[in-house]
């Protein structure tokens, strides 16, 4: 359950980007090996149930229980395992259906487990659901306080994006530290300024009334620059689907005039989609 150094490695000039080069998949390390049976287990106190671990395994051995944690089979009653002459290498899967439904217990909880984690957890959290859901991403090296970027990736048609990571009260401050991050990726990495796109990771949208949504508007009207914003929620939303996202080009992720919604741009079937928490599609009421 370890992320291969492939995974971490960014097209063209952004591959200087100085990148966390952790390769935990599970954010908490909740995932161990019990060296005595030779089998991995989870550590239910430390599982936050965002479902990565079930998504990674190429053997559907992991799955939420109650939709709340995860937990590893390691028993076998189909008679499923035969022993191999040696070690090979992992199937290549295809996923589809559903890891669990929006209104599973772990979803309802994002809010309240995300916010417990430290900024290093939360921002390998994201660049692992970044990842899970297709995109080329890269986050920032722990205590690196010369970059001030938190995230930079490709979109699955190679457009580059910058993204701020905030999941606690300081959102306001995303959108305006987007401009400095475009900046740095045009003037240091070469990138034309209109063809990157700035994107604001957060936890929940907030109130409809926040000078967020303004700023927001005032950088495209003076700048021409089209801020996105996604969720953690709906990141998970797609994790958990089984679907790719294909990046934050054309009106995908834009809040600007109007009614606030992304669910749309997720491009899953709206009669099987639940908003997982308040605020994770749309601003909560």
């Amino acid at each position: 359950m370890e992320k291969d150094d492939s995974e971490l490695t960014l097209f063209g000039a952004l591959d200087s980007f100085p990148g966390d080069p952790s390769r935990d998949v599970c954010p908490t390390r909740a995932i161990r090996w019990d060296t005595a049976k030779s089998a991995a287990f989870v550590v239910a106190d430390a599982c936050i149930g965002c479902g990565l671990c079930v998504n990674r395994c190429p053997y559907g051995a992991i799955s939420l229980v109650d939709g709340l944690t995860a937990r590893v089979e390691t028993s076998d009653p189909d008679g499923l395992v035969v022993a191999g002459a040696a070690k090979g290498e992992h199937p290549q899967v295809n996923r589809n259906g559903q890891i669990a439904t929006l209104d599973a217990p772990a979803a309802a909880n994002l809010p309240t487990t995300v916010a417990a984690l430290d900024d290093a957890r939360t921002t390998l959290l994201v660049r692992n659901l970044l990842n899970e859901v297709g995109l080329n991403a890269r986050t920032r090296r722990r205590g690196d306080t010369n970059v001030r970027i938190d995230a930079v990736g490709f979109s699955r048609s190679e457009r580059p994006f910058v993204a701020e990571i905030e999941t606690g009260a300081g959102v306001l401050e995303s959108p305006r530290a987007l401009l400095e991050d475009v900046a740095v990726l045009h003037s240091r990495y070469g990138y034309a300024v209109d063809g990157i796109d700035p994107v604001s990771v957060i936890l929940s949208f907030p109130n409809v009334r926040s000078e967020y949504y303004q700023v927001i508007r005032d950088i495209e009207n003076i700048l021409g620059l089209r801020c996105r914003t996604i969720t953690v929620g709906a990141l998970v939303a797609l994790l958990w689907s089984c679907a790719r996202l294909e990046g934050f080009g054309g009106d995908a992720f834009t809040v600007g005039e109007g009614t606030i919604d992304i669910a749309d741009c997720l491009g899953l079937d709206d009669a099987k989609l639940a908003e997982p928490y308040a605020g994770a599609f749309r601003p909560a009421k």
